[in-house]
């Protein structure tokens, strides 16, 4: 506990003068000796214990009365997070989430970003000499802010159109910790509780709890969580942009929240390809709608950039995507197996007659298959799993950003050796006139989300009278009628390897039909292609993103006006980096507006306080005074030792001329 005038302690030795007053009278009485009391002495003691303790009791509430009054008048200060104050708190680390998400305004004025630094500055006001440091989400570094009231203006504490990552910016945190010698230090992380951001299922939380207790001094952690939403929004992605027959074809998702899902309505939406704008009005149903929308080109245009923006509303950052295109480039889909039925399928699926920029190819040996991974778009093994050589080979490549479909082989036993965790288990087949039905897929997202307007792929046709069922650790894509999952992904490093969990051989099933596979294997083919496409798309803060010792990155776009600023580090747009031309969005994850729970954060961090703070109302302090609950304690004192003081009722004597 902190106070405002604490050298007003030191009045605390009046708690002393009770205690003083009592040993005084004890002396003022001396015992004499009387032969004829000693009955009455005897009868006394029965009841001495009694009257002992509650003289002792009326005595302790006489000094806490006093301690309580003193303790008020130098204005103690007390937590809003529901706990004690900051005595001796040398310096406070702000973990600030400056993620896209924070830039959203439920009062339609200020964003949830805006309501920080108030709260900080209050605070501090009345915490006395305290350091104040911050660790951003988008620097990842620790810097000390000169004074609270500076934190408003600094350019490391506004929200940009990047991600956050809780757990690893506590793992930064640490080693300043320990390399800082602050002493008693206190942890404050400000964030919209995201869930995104905040990775619940994160592997480093059981290390950073760990490594937290491990301190010399281990710190308090408060959580300023900002939870409050607009009550509507939209959003607009460009999933993927490419040239067609002379025209721009882009793949749009708008994303509603807080509309009437079964209420269509129609949005204007703003167009620019190379700067050169244009309009259209987009029709929107459901909480998702995805749209083919297709932009003539002049002739001979094959490559170029733009961005497609909403109307802005309370979270203008995710009205706005941008993007490149350029010629398609061709897709080489690598089969692996034993020669037969299933390859000649496969080949067949991967590449259809007159489906141009595709290429499949079915090399006669390992060896061979090896030379030719690094210029692969994806790659279909089926039979035994890798082994050796090629499994590390397989590893680098989906690491590195490749893609591969794995089917079991045609044995009747299960793999023993995993690949990234996932085997199959033992064959199994169906009863007599049944069949598996596949049933339920993840239709959102992912290669088997639906077409466009919102069409689902035919996957539920899908029957099989074998399969075998997979084991190990993976996100399921699609599972048959009786819950068991019909295929699976792994993400490994950029790349994803998926497993299916039957063969397109008609003894097996009919996956040789196409209802599944065929629109499968095109997605996995595209993504796989777009790894050496000239049109790059790239995430706010990405790793991956071009770096030059000598030039900066200048930005093309003029979705900000006719001289944009920004940073791909920090900032969506359409950059130039020497001959390269690359767009940057926001993480795509910063749409999810589902947040994490306090019963989770609990067991995530849990000594942690946590306290829900809303954006639209007068920005409260994070220490409140506390000197009336103290004058509350001391007038309760006083008020029990007089109702103990109180002369106890006693037997009226009988009236001897009553008596029968």
């Amino acid at each position: 506990m902190s106070f405002t005038s604490p050298w007003l302690l030191w009045a605390l030795f009046a708690a002393s003068i009770p205690i003083i007053i009592h040993l005084v009278n004890r002396w003022r009485h001396r015992s004499v000796h009387w032969a004829a009391m000693e009955f009455l002495l005897r009868a006394a003691r029965e009841t001495r214990g009694t009257k002992k303790l509650l003289h002792y009791l009326i005595l302790a509430l006489r000094v806490l009365a006093v301690a309580a009054l003193v303790t008020a008048f130098a204005r103690p200060l007390l937590s809003s997070f529901f706990g004690w104050g900051s005595s001796g708190l040398n310096e406070v680390l702000l973990v600030l989430d400056r993620s896209a998400s924070m830039d959203a305004r439920p009062d339609k004025t200020n964003s949830l970003r805006d309501a920080i630094p108030p709260l900080v500055e209050s605070t501090f006001a009345q915490l006395g000499s305290c350091r104040l440091s911050l660790l951003d989400s988008t620097t990842g570094a620790v810097t000390q802010i000169p004074a609270p009231e500076a934190l408003a203006d600094l350019t490391v504490s506004k929200t940009t159109d990047g991600g956050a990552d809780i757990p690893a910016l506590l793992q930064k945190a640490i080693p300043y910790l320990e390399e800082s010698g602050s002493g008693k230090t206190e942890i404050w992380i400000a964030s919209d509780m995201q869930a995104s951001s905040w990775k619940p299922d994160s592997p480093l939380w059981s290390s950073v709890r760990q490594r937290l207790d491990a301190l010399a001094i281990p710190p308090s952690i408060r959580i300023m969580a900002l939870r409050d939403r607009p009550e509507s929004n939209r959003g607009i992605r460009v999933r993927q942009a490419q040239v067609n027959n002379g025209r721009l074809v882009l793949d749009l998702e708008v994303l509603r929240q807080g509309f009437n899902p079964n209420q269509p309505e129609n949005v204007p939406v703003h167009l620019s390809v190379d700067n050169a704008a244009a309009s259209a009005t987009l029709q929107l149903a459901g909480e998702t709608t995805t749209i083919k929308k297709e932009i003539p080109l002049p002739q001979g245009k094959e490559s170029g950039f733009g961005f497609v923006s909403l109307p802005h509303d309370d979270f203008t950052r995710d009205d706005l995507s941008f993007f490149t295109f350029a010629p398609r480039p061709l897709a080489n889909i690598l089969i692996c197996g034993p020669p037969g039925e299933v390859g000649k399928t496969l080949s067949l699926m991967s590449a259809p007659p007159g489906l141009p920029n595709r290429k499949a190819s079915m090399p006669g040996s390992t060896r061979a298959a090896q030379t030719k991974l690094a210029s692969q778009s994806m790659v279909v093994w089926y039979g035994p799993p890798p082994r050796a050589e090629m499994e590390e080979k397989l590893r680098t490549f989906i690491e590195e950003g490749g893609l591969v479909l794995f089917l079991p082989d045609d044995t009747a036993h299960g793999t023993r050796h995993p690949f990234l965790g996932v085997s199959w288990g033992a064959m199994e087949t169906a009863p007599p006139d049944e069949y598996y039905r596949l049933e339920t897929w993840d239709r959102e997202r992912g290669f088997l989300r639906d077409g466009s307007g919102q069409a689902p792929i035919p996957a539920n046709r899908l029957r099989a009278v074998r399969r075998k069922p997979l084991l190990g650790k993976y996100r399921t894509l699609a599972s048959w009628h009786d819950g068991a999952c019909a295929v699976a992904q792994v993400r490994y490093g950029t790349g994803s390897a998926l497993f299916l969990g039957t063969l397109p051989r008609y003894s097996w099933s009919n996956l040789a039909d196409g209802h599944l596979l065929l629109p499968l294997l095109q997605r996995m083919a595209d993504r796989g292609a777009e790894r050496f496409s000239t049109a790059i798309s790239l995430r706010v803060n990405d790793p991956a993103l071009p770096q030059s010792a000598t030039d900066t990155p200048v930005r093309m776009d003029n979705a900000q006006g006719t001289h944009p600023s920004g940073s791909p580090a920090d900032t969506a747009g359409v950059y130039r980096l020497g001959a390269q031309t690359y767009a940057v969005n926001r993480p795509w994850s910063e749409d999810n507006p589902d947040q994490i729970t306090d019963e989770k954060l609990r067991l995530l961090l849990p000594g942690a306080s946590i306290s829900s703070m809303q954006s639209t109302a007068e920005t409260p302090s994070l220490v409140q005074e506390a000197w009336k609950l103290f004058l509350i304690i001391s007038l309760a004192c006083l008020l029990l030792e007089a109702f103990l003081c109180l002369p106890r009722h006693t037997a009226k004597r009988p009236n001897p001329a009553t008596r029968p």
